[in-house]
């Protein structure tokens, strides 16, 4: 008894003398995302939709790839709703804000981060529709993303 006393209070001590509280440690949480590998295209001359991409948490290890793919769609792009990425501590989603009068509307991907427990950060990015044009195949059409594929999202809260 004596020795699980002494070792208990040894850890604790060792825990205090590196810094480590003997209470769960606070995470902070990311101010950004950055995204690389950006691609999203309908396929040309048949159906199906891609949309992949990485995210990493800038100054840490922690990295993710998020994806999606279908057989259905056709020339546009889906909107695809919110989704675990291969680490499920980080979702996403994809989608076209509706049109305006006079314009098409803006595409948009939010990215969530699950940081600590229950805490959750998102933050998202958006172009403008000529960045996914509807490129012309001959007998069919298919939509390409043609921006840049690497950004970074730093309206994270």
């Amino acid at each position: 008894m004596k020795s699980v006393s002494v070792l208990s209070s040894l850890l604790l001590g060792a825990a205090s003398v590196f810094g480590a509280p003997v209470t769960e440690r606070q995470v902070e949480a990311p101010t950004e995302f950055d995204i690389t590998k950006f691609s999203a295209n309908t396929l040309p001359h048949g159906t199906g939709a891609f949309i992949s991409f990485d995210v990493a948490i800038p100054n840490t290890s922690v990295s993710t790839t998020c994806g999606y793919s279908d057989q259905s769609s056709v020339s546009k792009l889906p909107s695809v709703s919110l989704r675990a990425c291969d680490d499920p501590a980080f979702e996403w989603q994809f989608h076209q804000d509706p049109s305006q009068p006079g314009t098409e509307g803006r595409y948009r991907v939010l990215v969530t981060y699950a940081y600590d427990s229950p805490k959750k950060v998102a933050g998202f990015h958006e172009w403008p529709a000529t960045e996914f044009p509807l490129e012309n195949f001959g007998s069919t059409v298919a939509t390409f993303y043609r921006g840049e594929p690497d950004f970074v999202i730093t309206n994270v809260s």
